[in-house]
Order: C-alpha cells, then sequence, then structure tokens
C-alpha cells in the first residue's frame, strides 16, 4: 500500500465507525464510505468522504476495504457480498469483533479469490475513534499488515500484529474477558463500599496507589455517582463478547468460568430491558436474586 493517498472504501459508519473513516479522510486518502442504514452523513461528506449507496459502489477500484460491523452474522454477509468486486491483491480489514472461528473462515474465502483478510478488532471505545487513538490487535498476513499499516496509523495508535488468522480476534476476546469481569468487579466494589459508607471518590483516589486499582474502577464510578446509563459501552454489546469468549473457551478447552457469571449478569440485565444501558447498570438489579 502506497504511502501516499490510497483509494479507501470504508462499511459501516456506526459510533466507531463514522469517526474512523472521517480520520482517514482527514489524513488525505481517498475514502468511499456505505451504511447499511441511511442516516445523516454531511459531516463526514464534509471532510471529503463520498458516501454511496451501496457496498459494490464503495468497494470498486479501493486498494483497501475497512469494515465496522456488528457481529458474525454482518461481516460474514458484507464479506461475500463484495469480494467478487474486489481487485486482487486488496486487503480487507475487520474492525469487528467477531469469531475466531468466523475469521479464519473469512480468511480462507477471501484467500481464494487473491484478496487478504485482516481481523483487526480495536479497543479504545468511540472516544478512541474519535481522538485516532485506538488499539488495534491483527491477525493475518504480515505482507498485508505492512501495505496498509500507513492507513491503519490514521485512526489507531497502537497496532499490534498477534499472529495468523483469528489471532486478533482471539486477542480482543481475552481483552472483552477481562474489561467486563472488571466492569463488574467495580461495580461490585463500589455498591460494598457505599453501602459500608464511604466516600467513593476518595476511596479510588485511595485505590490507585494499592493493587486494588484498574481503568474500568476509574470509568465506572463517573457513571454510578451520576447514575447517568446512556453510553455506547453497553450490557448486550459485552453479552454479545462474552458470548464470544465462551465460545472461544469451549473450542479450546479452557474454561472461562468468571467470564460465563458476568454473562449472565448481563442476560439478566437485558430481561429487565436495560440492554441498550450501560454496563455499570448492573449496579440497579444487583442483589434482587439475578446471581442465581
Amino acid at each position: 500500500m502506497e504511502t501516499g493517498p490510497a483509494q479507501v472504501a470504508f462499511l459501516g459508519l456506526g459510533a466507531m465507525g463514522r469517526p474512523m473513516a472521517r480520520n482517514l479522510a482527514r489524513a488525505g486518502h481517498r475514502v468511499r464510505a456505505w451504511n447499511r442504514t441511511r442516516r445523516d452523513f454531511r459531516e463526514l461528506e464534509a471532510f471529503g468522504v463520498e458516501i454511496v449507496d451501496q457496498a459494490e459502489q464503495a468497494v470498486r477500484g479501493a486498494g483497501a476495504v475497512f469494515m465496522c460491523l456488528l457481529d458474525d452474522e454482518a461481516s460474514r454477509s458484507v464479506v461475500e457480498r463484495v469480494l467478487p468486486h474486489l481487485e486482487t491483491g486488496a486487503v480487507i480489514v475487520d474492525h469487528a469483533t467477531i469469531g475466531v472461528d468466523t475469521a479464519q473462515d473469512l480468511a480462507r474465502q477471501a484467500a481464494s479469490r487473491g484478496v487478504s483478510y485482516l481481523d483487526a478488532p480495536v479497543s479504545g471505545g468511540v472516544r478512541g475513534a474519535e481522538e485516532g487513538t485506538l488499539t488495534i490487535f491483527v491477525g493475518g498476513d504480515a505482507g498485508a499488515l505492512g501495505r496498509v499499516q500507513p492507513l491503519l496509523g490514521a485512526v489507531g495508535q497502537r497496532i499490534h500484529h498477534m499472529g495468523p488468522p483469528g489471532a486478533g480476534q482471539a486477542a480482543k476476546l481475552v481483552n472483552q474477558l477481562l474489561t467486563a469481569v472488571h466492569s463488574a468487579a467495580a461495580v461490585e466494589a463500589l455498591l460494598l463500599a457505599r453501602r459500608a459508607g464511604l466516600d467513593l471518590e476518595r476511596l479510588v483516589e485511595a485505590l490507585q496507589t494499592s493493587y486494588g486499582q484498574s481503568r474500568m474502577l476509574l470509568r465506572t464510578l463517573p457513571v454510578l455517582l451520576a447514575a447517568n446509563f446512556d453510553s455506547a459501552f453497553t450490557v448486550s454489546l459485552l453479552r454479545k463478547d462474552l458470548t464470544l469468549v465462551q465460545r472461544l473457551g469451549e473450542h479450546v478447552n479452557s474454561p472461562v468460568p468468571l467470564a460465563s457469571w458476568v454473562l449472565r449478569r448481563h442476560l439478566e440485565a437485558e430481561r429487565h430491558g436495560l440492554g441498550g444501558k450501560d454496563a455499570a447498570v448492573l449496579s440497579t438489579i444487583w442483589g434482587d436474586g439475578s446471581d442465581r
């Protein structure tokens, strides 16, 4: 992939994809983008992103195809849709968090048509996407990664090649296991502290120089203090990822009891109608018998 302006396709303009596409255009690349749902993308167009109606239009002539979709089904559907329209040597960069087995299968399908597929899930949230500071876990061919490395530099600061196809997803799922378990532990700890009469802000400050400190604790504190559970870090998103963690654990015969316990908490929250709320909303149902 040339280091100058490149023709790039971006498929999926949700909360993460929209700022990632914008950052690619801001870096001077020619970005043609598509989203399954029609929305107002005038902000992206102001940065030079060309919005088209069909995925096939977006990928025409593109040396790199970035995807930021919801799940296994969406990634599989869109890859199969655009593959016949890609030129030999093109690279698909899939930022969705999907199953390791799905990523490996999509890599095989792409290779059969002379196209490289990189599973490249990200960590850093919407803020990281907006600021271009995402951490990117990459699985796939090192040569293909080298060709798109200049492009990835526009959306992330830390790009880690984890190994062959599927390795990026495996690394991201380990990250999600830790994130979900730490998030639930932070909720439990802060509720215990509140009921014990502690000042939560003073406690968290003290914990920052103790073994109990964690980024999820820092993240959860203001959410609980404000009781504002509107965010993109939702119960349903973590439930989806924890289901993938459990699937991977079964496939490689590695038990994930803590992840499975937290998954049950998220399923319970969804049954309470809280799937679209921040993961810290578990605090509102804690102790109601949902641990059975």
